[in-house]
């Protein structure tokens, strides 16, 4: 991550959780050796990252409620254990994993926008439903984000933002994802991460997309919807004035070089990563562990409700 755009020096990094959050070393430090005791005691969380970087990114992401924490990391890795179809088998070489990354369905951007929040382009129109599988579509995008995440403190601390391109998609797209994917997607994005997008920006959104859309913010927290705005087609303006374009691809009007550029070099990055990734997809609880005797199942998670339902597109 080194030179990249807008990027704060460790110095400043370093300020904001004190200067910004009111963080105090002590409490902080009393806060992670509770949560080590805690997921030593706990028979199911003996298969999880536990490191000092990790809790302190759950901590902040939890505003420091402990509770919180503990529920979200509990939660995190119950969904990294359920959705197997997703966070299994994080290898960056298999083919199908390989032909959703040169597709650049979504692809972090090299550097921070003029917030200092790191930027994120997805293009849904960049999926070819005819060649590719939405859970491999979904785990390639979790790959990628756990290796532009990989010590990626910025992004942590300031936060992210979607860039959210539309234009491309079609009826297919619509077609391919049922409501019970939409509903489990914003399942594991809002509630099992603990940072969340601080703006999203909707670029060229197609009419047949819009009730897929609809459908979509419907999962949405409130907080997230507020966060949202829907540009008119082709209109970049509002999306330049609130990141900037020194952060966008030249095709948005930027100066940070092609989305090819990108798509290319984070490839290589997670191939780079490849051992961490597949390290990180082994971590999961062990349900069978579980205190109180009632291991949790995919249905506890994610429900079970119209499994087989797809969006009507009338």
């Amino acid at each position: 991550m080194v030179g990249m755009i807008n990027e704060l020096s460790p110095e400043e990094l370093e300020k904001i959780p004190k200067e910004e959050f009111g963080e105090d070393t002590k409490a902080m430090q009393k806060d992670i050796k509770h949560l080590e005791d805690w997921i030593k005691k706990s028979p199911h969380l003996q298969n999880i990252r536990k490191d000092e970087v990790f809790l302190k990114v759950f901590l902040r992401g939890c505003k420091y409620s402990l509770e919180r924490t503990k529920e979200k990391i509990d939660f995190h890795y119950t969904v990294r254990g359920t959705a197997r179809e997703w966070f299994g088998n994080w290898d960056p070489l298999l083919p199908n994993i390989q032909k959703v990354m040169d597709a650049g369905i979504m692809t972090p951007l090299r550097g921070y926008d003029k917030h200092g929040r790191f930027a994120i382009l997805s293009r849904i129109g960049n999926f070819d439903p005819a060649t590719m599988s939405p859970d491999d579509m979904l785990k390639a995008n979790l790959m990628m984000m756990e290796t532009a995440m990989k010590g990626n403190m910025q992004a942590v601390l300031r936060g992210v933002v979607i860039i959210q391109d539309m234009s491309g998609a079609t009826l297919s797209h619509a077609t391919a994802f049922s409501i019970p994917l939409i509903k489990k997607i914003h399942t594991v994005f809002q509630e099992a991460y603990p940072t969340h997008p601080k703006a999203m920006h909707v670029l060229n959104l197609p009419p047949v997309m819009e009730k897929l859309h609809e459908m979509a913010s419907s999962f949405q927290k409130k907080k997230m919807k507020d966060r949202q705005k829907i540009h008119p087609k082709g209109d970049f303006s509002g999306l330049h004035a609130d990141v900037g374009i020194e952060v966008l691809p030249k095709e948005y009007g930027g100066t940070n070089d092609s989305i090819e550029d990108h798509v290319k070099y984070w490839r290589q990055e997670a191939e780079n990563a490849r051992d961490y990734l597949m390290l990180q997809s082994s971590y999961m609880t062990d349900e069978s562990r579980r205190p109180g005797g009632k291991p949790k199942g995919y249905a506890d998670i994610f429900g079970i409700e119209g499994s087989f339902r797809k969006l009507e597109i009338d």
